[in-house]
Formats: C-alpha cells, sequence, structure tokens
C-alpha cells in the first residue's frame, strides 16, 4: 500500500507540481508527453490503452484527437482526476505488473505511458513490453514511451553526478543505448528520441509476430 498511498497523496497537486518541477527528473514534462502523442502517430477511432495514466494528461491528448482510450493506473485518487479529466475514457484500476482484468483482455493499435516505466529495472521493462506487444498490440500498433532518460549509459551516470541530491537510487531511469539493445535482443524493433535534458521517448514495434 506504500506506492499507492504515495501516488494517492500527491493526485490533488500532481499536474501544478510537474509544471513547476525543478530540471530533474520532470524538465520538459509537457514536451515529452507531446512528443510521445506526435510519435504514436494516432488517428480517429483508433484504441489506445494509456499505462499509468496518473491524472490522465495522456488520455486527455489522444481523446482529443478522436481516439477510443483506456487508462490504466494503481491509485484511485489519480483515477478520480483522470475521470474528471477526461470523462469520455475509459479508466480501470489495477497494478501494471500484476494481472489486468477482462475488461483489458483485448487489442490495441496504441499502447502509450509518460513517466511510468522507470520504476522497473531494464529487465522487468523489457519482459512488460514483450508481454504487451505480443498480447495486447494489434497488428501495425506501436507503442510510445515518454519518460526519465538518458542518451546513453555515460549520459546517465554524468546526470546522476550532476543531480545527486535529487537523484531517486529505487528508480531506474533509462539508458537508450542499453535499452535498444536489450529490446533488439527481445525481437523488439526500438528507436528513440531525446527530448529535454533528463527527458525522452521510445517508439517500439515487435518484429516476431506469432
Amino acid at each position: 500500500m506504500g506506492r499507492i498511498q504515495l501516488f494517492d497523496d500527491w493526485a490533488e497537486r500532481y499536474d501544478s507540481s510537474v509544471q513547476s518541477a525543478p530540471e530533474f527528473p520532470l524538465d520538459g514534462y509537457e514536451h515529452v508527453l507531446e512528443e510521445a502523442v506526435r510519435l504514436a502517430q494516432a488517428w480517429p477511432n483508433m484504441a489506445v490503452l494509456d499505462l499509468g495514466t496518473g491524472t490522465g494528461n495522456l488520455a486527455k491528448s489522444f481523446s482529443a484527437l478522436g481516439c477510443t482510450v483506456w487508462g490504466i493506473d494503481f491509485s484511485p485518487k489519480m483515477l478520480a482526476e483522470a475521470r474528471a479529466k477526461v470523462p469520455q475514457a475509459t479508466f480501470v484500476q489495477a497494478d501494471l505488473m500484476g494481472d489486468w482484468p477482462a475488461e483489458l483482455d483485448r487489442r490495441v493499435d496504441r499502447i502509450v505511458s509518460a513517466c511510468v516505466l522507470h520504476e522497473f529495472d531494464l529487465a522487468t521493462k523489457v519482459s512488460f513490453l514483450c508481454r504487451l506487444a505480443q498480447h495486447h498490440l494489434a497488428h501495425g500498433g506501436r507503442i510510445a514511451i515518454g519518460d526519465v532518460a538518458f542518451p546513453t549509459v555515460i549520459a546517465r551516470k554524468e546526470a546522476h553526478k550532476r543531480w545527486a541530491h535529487l537523484w531517486d537510487e529505487d528508480e531506474h531511469y533509462w539508458a537508450a543505448d542499453e535499452a535498444l539493445a536489450a529490446c533488439e535482443r527481445a525481437g523488439l524493433r526500438a528507436r528513440y528520441t531525446q527530448v529535454s535534458s533528463c527527458g525522452g521517448v521510445f517508439v517500439i514495434e515487435h518484429e516476431k509476430r506469432h
């Protein structure tokens, strides 16, 4: 319950806090989300699944494009904010890494996420992405992930020194070079775009169709 309570407590002030955040870890937050939306290349009537939807910022953007949007999050208070912001979307309370309810047992055209997957180590990230690609992504679909990320492992180490006083040692910020290599080994075709000093967007497609 600790993590859920943390995000419940953050829910009402989340949007204002990300807009006024220091340079790390949310520098360019809005630009990262905008780039994730652009690179997702969604259009009206597409089905979109927003992972860790939080207060619904990504969900709002895709709904505005005319997409049918589902959002998943484990925080009931974050979901309450999202439902108020995007009433036309469907929001479901569940743990990303746990069992999902039956209503999410579907394939969608786009899977998106913002500032969520850095909670998990690289092996868990890649395993999760494979699960999404194999079981939830429609043929020809894509995954767009905006998150706290750096272009290389070396850049991440330099950032760690620069922002040591802000760095959360329990989180697993992306390094694009190692992440792209791990995705390739897993059969996922991925590319990366750096957006801000500590944020970027991954676009992932599945090469192995079963």
